[in-house]
């Protein structure tokens, strides 16, 4: 660790776990703990997957996110950089169900894109405080003023949320 409280990549270092991912753990059915492996966490990452439905732009963009939240446990704040992009992924989604489903021009940003949405039905209301959450913290992410550290949990949630949300947004496309 340096001044920043992260791990400084070095030649000698980049290809070593981040020595942060040593405190988690999993627990077993018998409530047994082990230290978490990179294969655990390479499972748990890979798991969440988006319908056929959702535009390949989408999935592609996604995929990236995805990519790179599994060098998380080699460089931790990349489980942070992952997650902020997946805002922007579902920001990109928001926006391409706009054009497909002929939005009014003057609905150009995205609380108008969620708004309209929503309006239309296209949107489930059950879902607007996740939508609503994502923009927000994509408003966040991308106007930072400190350095943000997610855990891995937390990433790991808003990768599977974020799928579960951009699924559901075009699933009426099957």
């Amino acid at each position: 660790m340096n001044e920043f409280g992260i791990k400084k990549i070095s030649i000698d270092n980049w290809t070593q776990p981040d020595s942060i991912m040593s405190i988690f753990v999993r627990t077993d059915q018998h409530g047994q703990t082990r230290q978490s492996t990179e294969f655990d966490w390479i499972q748990a990452i890979l798991k969440p997957e988006m319908g056929d439905a959702v535009p390949a732009d989408v999935q592609s963009l996604f995929e990236v996110a995805r990519g790179s939240m599994t060098y998380g446990y080699f460089f931790y704040p990349l489980f942070t950089l992952a997650a902020e992009q997946l805002f922007r992924v579902a920001e990109t989604a928001i926006a391409l169900k706009c054009n497909e489903l002929n939005a009014p021009k003057s609905v150009r940003t995205y609380h108008m894109r969620i708004a309209w949405l929503l309006e239309c039905g296209a949107i489930d209301r059950k879902l607007e405080r996740h939508w609503e959450s994502a923009r927000k913290l994509r408003n966040s992410a991308s106007h930072p003023s400190k350095q943000t550290i997610l855990t891995p949990g937390d990433a790991l949630s808003i990768l599977s949320l974020t799928a579960e949300n951009i699924t559901a947004l075009f699933n009426d496309n099957e």
